[in-house]
């Protein structure tokens, strides 16, 4: 045979497999196709619910909300950069916040659906940007709690949450349901599969088909899939994986250990090292490793139209192998972490401590709202801020702190400490031990309290009140003088959180119980709850009484509630908070205009005290 021979042979050969491979992929997908179409009606039925979106209301408050401003997801929209920050949604360069009628502040997933922006909120909860705003989506299948969006190239759209994956086609009206298991991140395979991770693995699945595939990754927990090329990388909690498109298995990167979130780009998995110094590393399917500086610890790595882009303090950056990392969008004013959990004023300034970090301060009438950390030293998980006489007390997970200027000094104690209280004979601690004294004394339940977790104190007189989750305890001349417990019928709720002496009396929120008071002259009578807060959860330490007479409760789950100024009833405000998780609150300053603000899980509500809506 000739070699022009051998080489018409050899074309017309690769060319009968070449139309044997499209005609396969074309029988795979008219089979995917007859096989969702032949699904039996009740199947169908119980996966598809209707779905629709609702206009948000904006908020007619006065007041405004910082969050962290990291962000956290990326799209492209139309040539923009469509950004979900933990600061709101950024879209056309234009910051919509709790005000503009998103349910809470942080913004963890967004992607372009034919043009259109999806969102999804951290706290639960999807939507889309409408003509007029925020839109909120509604389905058979609510409460969703989605994590990841993807587009396919049919323009339906994917939707990944803690409930199982997802799918809308654009412009009908429902939902279906394609997989059970949990999903954190999503990502397109060629053939028009799906690779989902999540918290149960990596699954593969083939929309029509009832069953998911399971894929084999050196660890169960996949917070990243990527598809590069013809690698499917994912990144779990044991470090990076890769493997062939048909998903058979994913095997550990032999240098990727660390490598445990990420982002798959141009041929490499890329990610940022938790140790010093700040840089970027990559790797490669061969099994090597390449590192090259940067210029501060990235938060996250993103993907969107084509460009790598990093996420830090200074902002948005895209990197380039020829130019390095070009800042393309300066951070946002706001906070050095989202979770607010102590606030205190000192002064002309504002204390706030976080609960997944250390201090930071704030200039309480600066506009935009945003604050700057402050010297922590080992003080981490701040639980409670006591400022006094030119001194900050902090009570935190690491134990208590004494902070003078720039000077941090650890107290001597026992663990954690939860609440600071200024006594008339000194400064008291509690701890989860118990409370310790001034005069370095540890009470606990040993001595009679009615427990050792000590998450609230209240000085009165010359009494001490401390809160635990199984009753109320009171302190008197370094003593336990007595003690309400569960099995009295005095308490709403044993687990009590916060507590407030005034000249009215008594005033209890706990855990699960809502508010109660025992007025001044009836040391022995019960507690008098109010029933519109029967079952509300108040948080450690989060109960403010206001000069103009009312006490305000910050919730878990429920947002903030406030009194009247008689004090005789409570109800729920209607207020654009972060978060409905309300763990601090502070009022500054003391003499008008006085300004209140709520510290949430995803960031600080700053609102005019005489703003407040009146309770009715």
């Amino acid at each position: 045979m000739s070699p022009a021979a051998r080489r018409a042979l050899l074309f017309a050969g690769g060319a009968v497999l070449a139309a044997g491979a499209a005609a396969l992929l074309l029988l795979r997908r008219i089979d995917r196709a007859v096989a969702g179409a032949a699904a039996p009606a009740a199947v169908r039925a119980e996966s598809v619910r209707p779905l629709g979106f609702e206009a948000a209301s904006p908020s007619r408050a006065a007041g405004d909300a910082a969050g962290d401003g990291a962000v956290l997801d990326v799209a492209e929209v139309s040539g923009d950069l469509l950004l979900g920050t933990g600061s709101g949604l950024v879209a056309a360069g234009r910051t919509l916040g709790v005000r503009d009628g998103l349910p809470s502040l942080r913004v963890g997933a967004v992607a372009s659906w034919r043009g259109t922006p999806v969102f999804a909120l951290e706290r639960g909860g999807w939507g889309r940007l409408g003509p007029s705003g925020p839109e909120r989506a509604v389905s058979g299948f609510d409460p969703l709690e989605v994590r990841a969006f993807a587009e396919t190239e049919g323009g339906e759209l994917l939707v990944g949450a803690r409930q199982g994956l997802f799918r809308a086609s654009f412009g009908a009206a429902e939902l279906e349901k394609l997989d059970g298991a949990s999903v954190l991140s999503l990502a397109l395979l060629p053939s028009g599969d799906v690779a989902a991770g999540g918290e149960t693995g990596l699954r593969i699945v083939t929309p029509g088909r009832a069953e998911a595939r399971v894929v084999a990754t050196p660890d169960r927990w996949v917070s990243r899939v990527a598809v590069d090329g013809d690698r499917l990388w994912a990144a779990t909690a044991t470090g990076a994986a890769h493997g062939p498109l048909d998903g058979t298995a994913l095997t550990a990167h032999p240098r990727g250990a660390d490598a445990v979130d990420g982002v798959a780009f141009e041929g490499a998995f890329h990610f940022v090292p938790a140790d010093a110094p700040p840089r970027l590393a990559s790797l490669l399917p061969d099994g090597t490793r390449r590192e090259v500086p940067a210029p501060e610890r990235f938060r996250r790595l993103l993907v969107a139209g084509g460009r790598l882009l990093a996420d830090g303090p200074a902002g948005l950056r895209r990197y380039d192998a020829a130019r390095g990392f070009d800042l393309v969008r300066e951070a946002t004013p706001g906070l050095p972490a989202p979770h607010v959990n102590a606030l205190a004023a000192d002064g002309t300034r504002l204390w706030l401590g976080f609960f997944d970090g250390g201090l930071a301060t704030a200039d309480p009438r600066a506009s935009p709202l945003r604050a700057r950390p402050a010297p922590s030293g080992d003080a981490w998980g701040v639980n409670s801020i006591l400022p006094a006489a030119g001194v900050v007390w902090v009570a935190t997970l690491r134990g208590a702190f004494r902070i003078e200027g720039d000077d941090v000094r650890a107290i001597d104690g026992a663990g954690a400490a939860f609440s600071l209280a200024q006594t008339t004979s000194g400064l008291a601690i509690g701890y989860g031990q118990g409370v310790l004294l001034s005069a370095r004394r540890l009470l606990s339940a040993y001595h009679g309290l009615p427990g050792n977790q000590a998450y609230a104190l209240a000085p009165d007189g010359a009494s001490l009140w401390v809160g635990t989750p199984t009753g109320l305890g009171r302190i008197e001349r370094q003593r336990v003088s007595g003690r309400v417990l569960p099995g009295e019928g005095k308490l709403p709720h044993p687990w009590v959180t916060a507590l407030l002496a005034g000249e009215d009396g008594l005033w209890i929120a706990t855990y699960g119980g809502g508010i109660a008071v025992r007025r001044r002259g009836g040391e022995e009578a019960p507690f008098e709850p109010f029933p519109e807060t029967r079952g509300l959860k108040v948080n450690a330490g989060a109960l403010l009484a206001l000069p103009d007479g009312r006490l305000c409760a910050g919730t878990q789950g429920s947002g903030l509630w406030c009194s009247d100024r008689a004090r005789t009833r409570f109800a729920r405000l209607d207020l654009p908070l972060p978060s409905p998780d309300v763990f601090s609150l502070a009022a500054f300053p003391k003499e008008a205009p006085e300004q209140l603000f709520a510290g949430t899980s995803e960031g600080l509500l700053r609102l005019p005290a005489d703003a407040l809506p009146e309770t009715r």
